[in-house]
Formats: C-alpha cells, structure tokens, sequence
C-alpha cells in the first residue's frame, strides 16, 4: 500500500507541478507572497517582509529592502506587492513548493541605485545552503537588468563575494530561475546570522521600472534535530488551524474556525505530495497510517476564502 502511494504522490506532484527536492535538501524558508492583496505592501516606508513558511522562525526570517548607507533618502525607494493576471508573462510558478499556486509577486522599485536587497536567511542545524528565487524585469528600457551578488556571516558587519558560485545574474522579461549556493565558504553552514545581499545595476536610476521576486527558497541538509512541533507557517498571520495530536499515531485530527469546503494536502520533507482529500467542517480527522514515519507538512486551503494555512507535524 505504500509503494502504491508513494508513486500515485509522484505522479500527482509532477502534474500539479510541485519541485521536487532530488537532492533530498530540506525546505529552510520560503516567500511566496500570495497572501499579500495587490497594493497592500505600497509604501514609501521601507519594511521588512517576514517568510510566508520558516522550519526555524518566520520572525528572524526576513526580506528587507533598504537604503544604501549614506544616500540621500530623497531617492529612497519602495517595495509592493503585484497579483497579475492569468496569461500575463509574470503568471508564473517558478520555484514553488507545495503546490502553491501562481499569484503575487514581491516588486522591488527604481531608483534603485540607492537601494539594496537583503535576505535574512538563518541557517541554524543545516548545511550546503541553496538560495533559489524566480525574478523578472519590468521591462529591458526600465527595469534593473543586472543583480550583483554578496554575503555577510556576522548579520551585515562585514561583506564577503568569495564563496559565492555565482556573482551575479542577469534578469529577463519573464520569470526566470536563479540559484545560488555557497560551496566554498563553511562559515554558511549552521549559522544564524547568514545575509545575502543583492544590489542592481542597469536602468536602475529613474523613477519608472521594477524588479519581480517570487518564491524565494532556502534550502539546506539538516545537521541538527528539528524541532518536532509546528515551528513555522505559510503565512504570516494567525493560523486557522490546530493538528493533534502532534506526533500523531495512524490519524491526525484537524480543527479550524472555517466550515466551508477546503482542500487538504500533505507533504514529505521533501516537499512530495503524499496525500490529498477534500473535506467540508470545521473539524475533521485524516487517516495517515499509510505514510512513513518522518516529518510532514499539512496544508489546508479555504475554498471560501482563498487562505492557506501550513502546519508541520511529525508521524509516528
């Protein structure tokens, strides 16, 4: 029965277009900006934008876009949120995980030659860290077209580009991949100070042009225990739903405040669909004892309200 199960969630997880982890890496943060409405994140005031789902703490893990030291704040720039629409070139799924789908994007806005990126991304219990986002340009006559690349291990007090694999990366008209790792640098590993940084070159000094950020991914293999309980969500906000018992034994019961229609999915640490059912009710019970002993993820998404809650519980 398990053998059946684990190729029916291949199967699935190709088709719904899940990236599978090959390399077995665990997910370590993720942005995917879909909870954010179109504007909601328009401001002048530059803020920090917390993970959508952190295996360590959406607090500490964190997008900032910020001022260069020593610019002029009259060319302080500002970040907002994009949702286009289906058949737009920036519709994309590039990078997701766990089946989410294509929506809002993360825009970061010219002038941008006096501003940077920066990542916050501890790396606590993993190693052989893997960055991976998809990004778009506006435009090629108005968008940033090049992304410079570094790195800080001391939480930005010193900059350093040598462990890089790459140095930086071009951008493109439509949603397209960048990964970066850092194979020659140990000081990555384990470390919860970690920060990458991107500053932009290219069409980058008017008032016109942006670049898109979506599903921002950190990756990693683990050297330490995980915590066993919920540590982290795929949205920011309060979440709508409880799991118990947490480990669970052959079934798992699940509680919210939503009593509309709602789809339930389950995924491996490797981010596999492993299981799928549609309930209706606030409360309903999943029977899970035909999944492997291990660390999983439950997500449920109201068809109601279009909101996503991720919990992560761990199977006996």
């Amino acid at each position: 029965m398990k053998k059946q199960l684990q190729i029916l969630s291949l199967a699935i997880t190709f088709a719904m277009g899940v990236a599978l982890q090959s390399n077995g890496q665990t997910l370590i943060h993720y942005w995917h900006f879909n909870n954010y409405a179109q504007g909601a994140m328009h401001t002048d005031t530059i803020h920090a934008v917390a993970a959508d789902y952190s295996d360590l703490s959406v607090a500490t893990a964190n997008i900032l876009y910020a001022e260069i030291a020593g610019t002029s704040p009259v060319y302080n720039s500002y970040v907002d949120s994009v949702q286009p629409s289906a058949g737009a070139p920036d519709y994309d799924t590039v990078n997701a995980q766990m089946s989410e789908p294509a929506g809002a994007a993360l825009r970061v806005r010219n002038p941008s030659d006096s501003m940077q990126l920066y990542f916050y991304i501890p790396t606590t219990n993993f190693n052989n860290i893997v960055l991976s986002y998809g990004c778009e340009s506006s435009s090629a006559t108005h968008g940033m077209l090049q992304q410079v690349f570094d790195y800080s291990v001391d939480s930005g007090l010193t900059w350093r580009t040598s462990g890089l694999s790459i140095p930086s990366d071009s951008t493109k008209t439509v949603f397209t991949r960048t990964t970066v790792s850092f194979p020659a640098d140990t000081q990555v590993n384990n470390n919860p100070k970690l920060v990458f940084r991107i500053t932009f070159l290219g069409n980058n000094t008017g008032t016109s042009g942006n670049n898109r950020f979506d599903n921002v991914t950190v990756m990693g293999d683990s050297i330490g225990a995980v915590s066993p309980t919920y540590v982290g969500q795929l949205t920011a906000n309060k979440l709508s739903y409880t799991v118990y018992p947490n480990p669970a034994g052959t079934t798992i019961n699940v509680s919210g405040n939503d009593a509309g229609d709602k789809l339930v999915m389950i995924f491996n640490e490797l981010g596999q669909n492993v299981y799928t059912v549609s309930k209706n009710g606030k409360d309903f019970s999943l029977d899970v004892s035909a999944l492997d002993a291990g660390n999983y993820y439950i997500r449920v998404r109201s068809s109601l309200t279009g909101k996503t809650d991720t919990m992560k519980f761990v199977k006996q």
